[in-house]
């Protein structure tokens, strides 16, 4: 039902999508044994918290480590923790493995903030459609105007760990 829900809601906002269904994907090893054809930008989303109580959205580029010290300066956060599955359900009506910035339509007050790998900006990206079984395609700025018509703002960062040269 939630799937189909927000599918329509891609169509109502005028927002176009490629879709390709998959076995479930629940990290980036599994990822690993999926030919995913579609063509952007592979995401992986992080739920995190601080201990002050405040909630982030992290999407980045699958293929990269996430640096938490970055991410919590960027969202304004303390020392970062990951939200538990209650958490995830309470606040995105998802479960583990299905995150996705599609899930923020259920933030109804806005509790959660949003951080997007600065290389998002003109590129296509590839989220969950709310189930880890499936992934969707769209273009970043339609994903932006998805957030925007649920009252929710976005920031831009740099969110990966400095790799070190050889």
């Amino acid at each position: 039902m939630a799937e189909e829900n927000i599918l329509k809601v891609l169509k109502d906002l005028h927002i176009s999508y490629e879709i390709q269904e998959h076995i479930p994907l629940f990290s980036e090893k599994d990822a690993q044994n999926v030919e995913i054809t579609l063509q952007g930008i592979d995401v992986k989303n992080l739920f995190v918290k601080d201990k002050k109580g405040h909630y982030g959205l992290v999407s980045m580029d699958l293929h990269k480590r996430a640096d938490l010290k970055k991410i919590a300066d960027a969202l304004g956060f303390g020392r970062l923790s990951f939200c538990t599955p209650e958490e995830l359900m309470t606040y995105l009506h998802i479960t583990p493995g299905s995150v996705t910035p599609l899930a923020l339509m259920f933030d109804k007050n806005c509790r959660v903030q949003v951080l997007f790998d600065k290389n998002f900006a003109g590129n296509h990206v590839i989220i969950h459609p709310l189930r880890n079984t499936a992934s969707v395609c769209i273009a970043f700025d339609d994903l932006v105007r998805f957030l925007e018509h649920y009252n929710h703002s976005y920031s831009l960062a740099d969110v990966y760990k400095d790799e070190e040269l050889c």
